[in-house]
């Protein structure tokens, strides 16, 4: 599922530390009003005066490139470590996949992943660049009924991949771009906050154009597939 759009909300007052951090730190250009290039996928922020959105979502990275993507994002910020152990590097074994995580300036959980079984590859050396960013490739949504989302999401293609319908966790999608349906109170790796519902708009590429909002999220969370990109 190749993720096109993702348009977020933040507070009005990290609009500007976003920039920095989005355009100045990671090199991202600027796609309209407070939206970034991150490879394939347009991730955008809209301002708002109440509250403090934040949310989860992954960066894919080329499978060759993990540990130099880690060490290009921990020159920008902090990497977040495991509670356990303390490690930053993540390894999801059943994935095949390597992750790290950072929080940017509007409390976004930020994780970069490589997924190993995707073809993938940079022809660059050396120091990582954001230019090589893939795009997104995960996001987080907070949802009470599994299942009863995962029913909504069908008749546009997108199943389940891994997780449980019934479980805490349930990864609708594929490596390329999935949608994790949280449950309720269940925290973030690494941090362990429990994931909140604020307003996600997610474009994916496919065909015939469709949309569906997800049930429990009061209208928060719009699914849309398009042949092209409409943000």
């Amino acid at each position: 599922m190749q993720i096109l759009e993702v348009r977020l909300q933040t507070a009005a007052s990290t609009l500007l530390e976003l920039e920095s951090f989005y355009l100045d730190g990671f090199g991202l250009d600027v796609v309209l009003s407070h939206g970034y290039q991150v490879g394939t996928t347009t991730l955008a922020f809209a301002p708002v005066e109440d509250g403090r959105p934040f949310y989860h979502f992954a960066l894919r990275v080329p499978r060759n490139r993990f540990a130099a993507a880690r060490e290009w994002l921990a020159e920008r910020t902090a990497l977040l470590p495991d509670r356990e152990s303390g490690d930053t590097t993540f390894d999801f074994t059943a994935w095949n996949a390597a992750a790290c995580y950072a929080l940017d300036p509007g409390d976004n959980l930020v994780e970069l992943i490589a997924h190993h079984e995707l073809p993938e590859e940079s022809p660059e050396e050396g120091a990582f660049s954001g230019a090589e960013l893939l795009g997104v490739c995960e996001i987080g949504l907070v949802v009470p009924d599994r299942r009863r989302a995962a029913e909504t999401l069908a008749p546009l293609g997108v199943e389940l991949w891994d997780g449980e319908l019934d479980g805490p966790l349930a990864f609708l999608g594929g490596r390329d771009g999935v949608l994790i349906l949280a449950r309720p109170g269940r925290g973030w790796i690494p941090t362990g906050r429990p994931g909140e519902q604020w307003p996600v708009d997610v474009v994916f590429a496919g065909a015939p154009d469709a949309e569906v909002t997800l049930p429990g999220s009061d209208g928060l969370y719009r699914i849309r597939r398009s042949t092209s990109s409409i943000l």
